[in-house]
């Protein structure tokens, strides 16, 4: 809420929340409230989603608050190691954690990508910032639907090995995600599978 309320006030394209945001509890549930933003069911191109994040980024230069570090992949996979015996996982995650937390840190969307951006009448804007946190600039370049040409157009340097090395931290969050959600998804869990034991 902090962020969004951030990132308005600094007038980054971003649906805003609400005055009285919360969190609120409501039936046991944190909800938080965002301002409703008119959006068109379509999807913004690589290029401008590269751009855009850049921007994005710099405009978080400026927010000072701490945040945790990856609070999305890291929690996913802690929750899914308590709960799987999954030998990949498990494997994967005793090198991916370690590198992850001693990756640079500054602060991030969390969850970027090309669906947590909406078309508004008046050009694209950020949304869905539950996974905002700490961490290296490629972390926001890793959704695995984020392509070349995405990164390709953003505007600050890439570290390309750190760029893989944060992909596979997203698989793996995908794999814990998986595992723990009990989704049969055997062709999607193969390809994970294959992609992470490159690196074990």
């Amino acid at each position: 809420m902090a962020v969004g309320q951030f990132l308005s006030q600094s007038r980054a394209r971003v649906a805003a929340p609400w005055d009285d945001a919360g969190p609120h509890v409501v039936d046991g549930i944190d909800v938080s409230l965002w301002r409703w933003v008119e959006h068109e069911p379509s999807t913004v191109s690589a290029t401008d989603f590269g751009t855009m994040l850049g921007d994005l980024h710099a405009t978080l230069t400026a927010y000072e608050a701490d945040l945790p570090p990856l609070i999305g992949p890291l929690t996913d996979i802690a929750t899914a190691l308590t709960r799987s015996d999954d030998r990949v996982l498990h494997r994967a995650a005793e090198v991916l954690v370690p590198l992850a937390l001693s990756w640079p840190r500054r602060p991030l969307h969390g969850d970027a990508h090309t669906g947590n951006v909406l078309m508004t009448p008046t050009g694209p804007c950020w949304t869905d910032f539950e996974d905002v946190c700490s961490g290296p600039v490629e972390w926001d370049l890793a959704s695995l639907t984020v392509t070349d040409e995405a990164v390709d157009a953003y505007p600050g340097h890439i570290d390309r090995t750190r760029l893989e090395e944060c992909r596979d931290l997203r698989r793996l969050q995908v794999l814990a995600s998986l595992l723990v959600g009990g989704f049969d998804e055997p062709a999607l869990y193969g390809s994970l599978v294959a992609a992470l034991q490159r690196r074990l």
